[in-house]
């Protein structure tokens, strides 16, 4: 019998126990949406299905597929956070992060981390590890929102538009596309952000009047790297989208409110 890497039970999900696994379970994300870019790694996140994630000093962990740990979930900030490493000690540093980083429960600026600590980045947790564990495969099946090749493919979605067109929307690494009917479009990593937020929002939000967006919950959430985003950048990256979705008539899917926000007008399958 192997241990669960927490306590003395069995191991029966990755590296934990069944107890431990639903201690950090998070609705509305798979096993697929978290993915590690860290090639030398000293330390290791443990997610809810038991896989063990790289990281190293200087790691960030965000929503933004770019970074060194990606945890593609509406909650989680596009740089959320960073792991640093001194002296033999870990600490996780918030970088300002829309919904917080969490510790033990406890909400933090900066922390340091005790072996087999639960961390919460948003909606979505893990447990700190100070060993580069071995890389394991996620579990895959029904229901898993990405295909077998994760580095290729994230998150899709099908959208029903107000005009009845079908769209299938599908995120690569750098970027992504949008099929309608035997058209497609490629659409640049920010452009796709944008619609995957819109999307998510509205698939968590029952009332659709409470499905907009707000710019800057979207200057958050996406990597305007350049600027300080405001709303004009927003704006301007809507318009960006809106344009190409009507080349293949389907701009009618971004909907706008004067000071309220953006929202999908179309429905997510």
């Amino acid at each position: 019998m192997v241990p669960c890497l927490l306590c003395s039970s069995p191991r029966s999900i990755g590296v934990l126990c069944t107890s431990h696994g639903v201690a950090i379970a998070s609705p509305g994300i798979t096993s697929e949406q978290i993915f590690s870019r860290v090639q030398s790694p000293s330390a290791s996140l443990v997610d809810a299905w038991g896989c063990a994630h790289a990281i190293a000093d200087g790691s960030r962990i965000g929503r933004d597929p770019r970074v060194d740990v990606a945890v593609l979930h509406a909650s989680v900030s596009s740089e959320h956070a960073v792991m640093k490493s001194a002296n033999g000690k870990w600490q996780i540093v918030d970088n300002t992060s829309r919904n917080g980083t969490e510790v033990e429960g406890q909400r933090i600026t900066e922390v340091e981390l005790a072996s087999g600590a639960t961390i919460r980045l948003g909606d979505v947790k893990f447990y700190f590890w100070p060993e580069a564990l071995p890389k394991m495969e996620p579990p895959r099946g029904q229901g898993r929102t990405a295909p077998t090749r994760r580095d290729e493919l994230v998150f899709s979605a099908k959208v029903t538009t107000p005009r009845g067109h079908q769209l299938d929307l599908r995120q690569r690494v750098d970027g992504g596309v949008l099929r309608i009917g035997e058209s497609s479009i490629e659409l640049a990593a920010m452009e796709f952000g944008l619609l995957q937020l819109l999307v998510e929002r509205r698939r968590t939000v029952a009332d659709p009047e409470l499905a907009y967006v707000a710019w800057h919950e979207i200057a958050d959430a996406l990597s305007f790297r350049s600027v300080q985003a405001d709303s004009e950048n927003v704006r301007e990256l809507v318009h960006r989208v809106r344009r190409k979705l009507g080349s293949v008539q389907a701009d009618d899917l971004i909907e706008s409110k004067r000071g309220v926000g953006y929202r999908l007008a179309g429905e997510p399958g």
